[in-house]
């Protein structure tokens, strides 16, 4: 039956990682992030959990991570959106913004970051090449999330020093790496 799941849940999410990336790159949606964090989860989650790792196998664990991201988003926006106005979210009002930020947004890109470096870290076996592998992952990973709001500006940033390279202010990407600090929730999700 897992296996079922697994196999449906790539199609799927495929679908709506493609249609989050249309809704930005063609549509200029304001919630194409959404869709592309859906369905970027729920592809990686699919290919993982053919391989054993399955984050919604464990949906107790999933909740409880999910609230701690929650918490985690909250404090991130309060210091970097709040106190020092890096960035905005032109479009949004109050629902949207909780919705689409702070219970999708942050805590969905976490558990695909977690995801994606679970499948990184099997392609990369050893330590030594997990080591380089990982940060250079957490940075394109980064750009992957990142570029095609570009053509959507759900969110638009403000004030960062140090310029930008494709349209991101370079602190930004570098900031991607960050995303690593999840790897060690991976432990929740293999009981």
């Amino acid at each position: 039956m897992k296996n079922v799941i697994a196999k449906t849940m790539i199609p799927i999410g495929l679908i709506l990682g493609a249609l989050g990336l249309y809704l930005a790159i063609y549509q200029s949606s304001d919630v194409w992030y959404s869709f592309f964090l859906i369905g970027g989860f729920l592809f990686l989650e699919g290919l993982n959990a053919r391989n054993g790792f399955s984050v919604l196998g464990h949906i107790r664990q999933f909740i409880k991570i999910w609230i701690i991201f929650i918490v985690i988003t909250i404090a991130v926006e309060i210091i970097g959106n709040v106190w020092l106005n890096l960035w905005q979210y032109p479009t949004f009002g109050v629902f949207d913004y909780i919705i689409h930020v702070l219970i999708i947004g942050y805590p969905l890109t976490a558990f695909f970051g977690l995801e994606f470096f679970v499948l990184i870290q099997r392609l990369f076996p050893s330590k030594i090449s997990r080591a380089l592998a990982l940060p250079i992952s957490a940075f394109l990973f980064g750009y992957l999330n990142e570029y095609p709001n570009i053509f959507a500006y759900e969110w638009k940033y403000i004030n960062w020093p140090f310029g930008e390279f494709l349209g991101i202010p370079i602190l930004v990407s570098i900031l991607w790496i960050l995303l690593l600090l999840v790897v060690p929730f991976k432990k929740s999700f293999e009981k």
